[in-house]
């Protein structure tokens, strides 16, 4: 069955795609055309045994790709997108960075699945607490950006994880201690019988994450929203 990783050079895809390679799946990393380090992700995806794809941000493109990948039956479509306020100054993505990256480049690539008359199987990385209606921007776009996967027709799964801590290409300082303090908070939850709430807003790490992506993906069921507990 063929994987591709889109977000493949972000803190969980790229251990998504080696979790892949260790599991002798050959995945497919993509990788933006334009990105800085294009070679060099070529060199460490390839050593790991992943193929490389540098399809333009483009719906027909991708739609091309999608054609191409899934056309001799079912595969695994791991959208694993998203962006932070230093990284979208750093590409220079101006306005709404959530809205144009988090959702508008999963829309993108929905519909390129769907405009590519395959049916890949839809693995989303979302958050706790997406909802279109969140006051938080990040979350607003997320949950929408679920909604555009749930009304796809391609059979699809969300993992929703809390807090991802982990060594990053960019300091999270605020991220790690926000983590850290909750842990502490809801370990005193589970103890006083709140072992839902725990398991819900617990942080998790990318390695533990990409296993649960990579087993939610594989799993029979479809259609389904995966969080706390299930993720791990």
């Amino acid at each position: 069955m063929t994987a591709l990783v889109l977000g493949a050079t972000g803190f969980v895809g790229r251990e998504v795609v080696r979790q892949l390679c260790v599991r002798g799946a050959a995945p497919v990393a993509h990788v933006r055309p334009d990105s800085s380090k294009l070679e060099e992700w070529k060199q460490t995806f390839g050593e790991q045994g992943a193929i490389v794809d540098a399809t333009p941000w483009d719906a027909g493109a991708l739609a091309q790709t999608f054609k191409t990948l899934f056309s001799r039956g079912a595969g695994q479509l791991f959208i694993c997108i998203g962006t932070t306020r230093s990284k979208a100054k750093t590409d220079h993505v101006e306005g709404n960075i959530y809205e144009k990256v988090d959702y508008g480049l999963t829309k993108l690539a929905v519909d390129a699945a769907v405009g590519s008359e395959t049916r890949p199987r839809l693995v989303y990385l979302s958050s706790v607490g997406a909802n279109p209606k969140a006051s938080s921007k990040y979350l607003a776009w997320r949950g929408k950006a679920e909604e555009v996967v749930m009304q796809s027709g391609l059979p699809w799964v969300i993992a929703r994880p809390s807090i991802i801590t982990g060594e990053r290409d960019e300091s999270r300082v605020g991220e790690s201690a926000a983590a850290v303090i909750g842990d502490g908070l809801l370990a005193v939850a589970g103890v006083l019988g709140g072992k839902k709430l725990r398991d819900k807003w617990r942080s998790t790490t990318p390695d533990v994450l990409a296993a649960a992506l990579i087993r939610i993906a594989e799993a029979p069921e479809s259609d389904k929203i995966y969080d706390g507990a299930e993720l791990r």
